[in-house]
């Protein structure tokens, strides 16, 4: 077993309280933990959409206006950054409802 000692006291009471809320209330555990993937998931797409941008910018030639390609990247990326802002409102207010539950 490997103990850490540079924890803090706050770092420690909240291993503890997941811990409990996860024997107590194992729906909001599971609920958190699908928040967390589905924001990293949301991250990483946003990472490949803005990657295809820079792509588009950089390998266009003459008016990038007149690039139909490019304005289709631009135009899925701007659905998508809309879709992931959407869905991380939702989770930012199911999380702050999961934090209440947990500390109430």
């Amino acid at each position: 077993t490997l103990l850490n000692f540079m924890i803090t006291q706050v770092g420690l009471q909240d291993q503890l309280l997941n811990i409990v809320v996860e024997k107590e209330r194992p729906e909001l555990a599971e609920e958190k933990a699908r928040l967390v993937v589905e924001g990293a998931e949301n991250k990483a797409a946003l990472e490949d959409a803005e990657n295809k941008i820079l792509h588009v910018l950089k390998t266009s030639e003459g008016n990038i206006l007149e690039d139909e390609s490019a304005i289709n990247i631009l135009s899925a990326s701007k659905a998508l950054a809309n879709k992931i802002a959407a869905k991380q409102e939702i989770a930012e207010a199911t999380e702050k409802e999961i934090d209440e539950a947990r500390l109430g």
